[in-house]
């Protein structure tokens, strides 16, 4: 083992083909104590690596609160801001930063766009920005067109792709972008129609292609772009994989095209894993350990799952038996070994991540009973922290032993996952932004 006064100097023993590799997992080990910088924490994990986290919301416990416009996006940190997207007015929406400490606005980007066909549960700002050290990155859809843009830390604009691609809407837009080795990762993946219905007439629509796009981060210019073939419209956020030869591949999912490992700067596919998926793709798939795990569903409909060893050259599945009970909008998330699904309807499922043997099943009581849920759960500190649609965030100790906590009712609905900072949660509802720590005591 190295000592830390050592590491300065061993650069010499590492061979540089795996320097790339090594160099994003230092930076999801440093992101894990300071930044949640993208949908749902490092790598999409939904696990923070920090200490003090409430058990409970009170007055004690809330440490500032302020009203935002409409949006599922989730809160996303950098440092002490925060940044999130949110709805202003009709046909407006924004990107704002705020101070993690007190909550205050330190600037937003305000622009206009078409407002397009959309889900009830849906909202125009769905997609959760992707933070890095030098810029923001936003994609999200006005029309039929993806955009994609850039803003420094400041709130200044630095590049802006006005049509990434082209996208047909059945409940509108949610994917959020994730950036990797210098690209930035855009997917329009959708189709025209669906058991025999056509959700559009005009003819050169129905000519467009489902794809996958990799952008420049430092221009915002197209480097590649990946037609698929088309799918229910898809809403899972990708996943970055260190492979065995050291470099990074970008983890996609959707029922067409199963579960792709992907170069992320040719776009090039590395394997697949398609055993013939017939239900859409939306909650995000965890992956721990070489094992990558997703579900897929419908609306009350049966769920399908994907559990393969993305280990070697290619996937293998691995032998996970689930016969109810899983989740479709909130994702899975695996922690010390332990994989808990959350069901839409309330039910915490627990398992092995090794082998997918059930350790418990067992209700979320919300603060009026039974709950639904659309947010993804995230875990910190021992802690399993679920937003429902109630306005409730619930407290679940981890761990194999099922202990509910807490049910603490917030102001409004909970369909935004929440983001962990050091010794603090932010909830994102319906109305506000709350900043929940475990006490009065200065936010770090």
């Amino acid at each position: 083992m190295l000592l830390a006064d050592d590491s300065r100097n061993c650069h010499h023993l590492i061979p540089m083909k795996f320097i790339p590799a090594l160099a994003f997992l230092f930076a999801i080990t440093a992101s894990a104590k300071t930044d949640w910088s993208r949908f749902r924490g490092p790598n999409g994990s939904g696990v923070a690596d920090t200490k003090g986290l409430p058990t409970a919301v009170t007055e004690e416990t809330t440490l500032w609160k302020v009203e935002l416009g409409k949006g599922w996006s989730s809160p996303v940190l950098w440092e002490d801001k925060i940044v999130v997207t949110a709805e202003t007015d009709a046909g407006k929406r924004a990107v704002i930063m705020l101070d993690a400490k007190t909550g205050k606005e330190l600037w937003r980007h305000e622009e206009s766009f078409a407002e397009h066909k959309k889900h009830n549960f849906n909202s125009f700002a769905s997609s959760s920005p992707f933070v890095d050290a030098e810029r923001i990155y936003i994609n999200w859809s006005t029309g039929t067109t993806i955009q994609a843009l850039a803003l420094d830390h400041a709130g200044k604009v630095l590049w802006r792709n006005e049509h990434v691609a082209d996208y047909i809407h059945e409940h509108g837009t949610g994917i959020s972008p994730i950036v990797v080795d210098g690209v930035v990762i855009v997917r329009s993946e959708f189709d025209w129609q669906r058991d025999g219905k056509v959700y559009t007439e005009d003819p050169a629509q129905q000519a467009w292609k489902a794809c996958i796009v990799g952008l420049d981060a430092k221009s915002g210019k197209q480097l590649w772009k990946d037609d698929l073939p088309n799918c229910l419209n898809t809403f899972s956020t990708p996943v970055v994989h260190v492979r065995a030869d050291g470099k990074n591949e970008v983890i996609c999912t959707n029922n067409a095209s199963g579960v792709m490992g992907i170069d992320p700067t040719t776009g090039k596919k590395n394997w697949q894993h398609n055993p013939g998926f017939t239900q859409r793709s939306l909650g995000s798939g965890v992956l721990q350990d070489g094992r990558y795990f997703c579900t897929f569903g419908t609306g009350g409909g049966v769920k399908e799952f994907a559990a393969i060893d993305v280990s070697g050259a290619e996937p293998k599945p691995v032998p996970f038996e689930f016969s109810k009970g899983l989740p479709y909008v909130p994702s899975p998330l695996v922690m010390d070994g332990l994989m808990y699904l959350l069901g839409d309807g309330g039910i915490l499922k627990l398992v092995d991540f090794k082998t997918g043997k059930q350790l418990y099943e067992e209700r979320l009581n919300g603060s009026a009973g039974s709950s639904k849920f659309f947010s993804s759960p995230v875990a910190g500190d021992g802690k399993f922290y679920a937003g429902s649609q109630q306005g409730d965030l619930i407290v679940v100790k981890a761990g194999p032993k099922f202990e509910q906590l807490s049910a603490s009712k917030l102001d409004s609905p909970i369909n935004a996952s929440p983001a962990i900072g050091e010794g603090r949660l932010y909830v994102r509802t319906e109305k506000m932004l709350w900043c929940i720590g475990s006490g009065k005591q200065p936010v770090p």
